[in-house]
């Protein structure tokens, strides 16, 4: 398919990735999909992809956020038990926080073996 027949919102997508700079920078994208066995020299699919990229880890860190108001809004006794400060109101995520929003998407992580457990009171 040449670009002369693509869709005009296409052919604008493709012209602006040309001079897009995203957060996740071109060399890390490559690097990334030349470890999964794709070397792409198109800057315009490396740069489409590190968007989808930015767009994922925005997604789960909302999603993570999410995880934490909703802890935070849980009974005091229940915030203690769990070790957590009832009275601290800082805005903090959590492992596991961020594992539960993994597991929203699908990624399943576990701690290492070396960790110990949370302290008990």
């Amino acid at each position: 398919m040449s670009q002369h027949s693509l869709p005009p919102g296409l052919k604008e997508l493709l012209n602006e990735l040309e001079s897009y700079a995203p957060a996740v920078p071109d060399e890390i994208t490559q690097y990334a999909m030349r470890q999964s066995g794709y070397d792409c020299k198109d800057v315009r699919t490396v740069r489409m992809i590190s968007l989808a990229a930015q767009r994922f880890v925005a997604q789960v860190l909302e999603e993570a956020y999410n995880t934490h108001k909703l802890r935070q809004m849980a009974p005091a006794a229940k915030l203690k038990e769990a070790g957590f400060d009832p009275k601290d109101k800082r805005e903090l995520l959590t492992v596991e926080d961020l594992q539960k929003a993994m597991e929203e998407y699908g990624v399943k992580s576990r701690r290492p073996p070396y960790y110990t457990a949370p302290k008990t009171q």
